[in-house]
């Protein structure tokens, strides 16, 4: 199955999570590419999306948003009809921790509930607003810096490897 894995990132978790994915997917005997969401459908036209079977599109979330890139190619994956997965980088959500609380403090909540809150903030909205009901969602931690200084980095390959099974299982099925 050929498959495209379309990223808009921030810092470089997003672009390493579908760096990962595509790897991942292409050692179960899919043909996997990971490109930069910029490349698709832009002002400009772009690479034409055509010719896969399947998608995969990530963000990363900074302020809440998604990054312009891949919001503007959600709703045309959307309406190709075929299967479509999403994920986001949610750093901060994953990352668990409230503002100000000592570095080594646990997470506010179990990992499972961070990436559920994750989904549901960053997810299902916009997916709805593009008419997608996604064939498969996910929310991974990445990194954050202000001034230089790396406030976290919460990136982690194996919930990406985890759900790089998940989507193998999907999609064969």
């Amino acid at each position: 199955m050929k498959i495209l894995i379309a990223y808009a990132t921030r810092w470089g978790s997003t672009a390493k999570s579908a760096g990962l994915l595509a790897q991942e997917l292409s050692a179960r005997g899919h043909e996997a590419e990971a490109a930069d969401a910029r490349g698709f459908g832009g002002i400009l036209g772009g690479r034409p999306l055509g010719g896969y079977d399947a998608y995969v599109l990530g963000s990363s979330i900074a302020s809440g948003l998604w990054k312009g890139a891949a919001k503007r190619l959600l709703p045309k994956l959307a309406r190709i009809g075929k299967p479509v997965a999403v994920f986001v980088t949610a750093g901060g959500v994953i990352h668990g921790r409230d503002p100000g609380s000592a570095p080594d403090a646990p997470p506010a909540e179990p990992l499972e509930a961070r990436v559920a809150k994750a989904v549901g903030l960053y997810i299902d909205g916009p997916c709805a607003k593009a008419g997608l009901k996604p064939a498969a969602a996910a929310a991974f931690g990445g990194r954050m810096a202000m001034f230089g200084k790396e406030m976290f980095d919460s990136w982690d390959p194996e919930p990406v490897k985890a759900w790089a099974a998940e989507l193998d299982r999907l999609l064969k099925a």
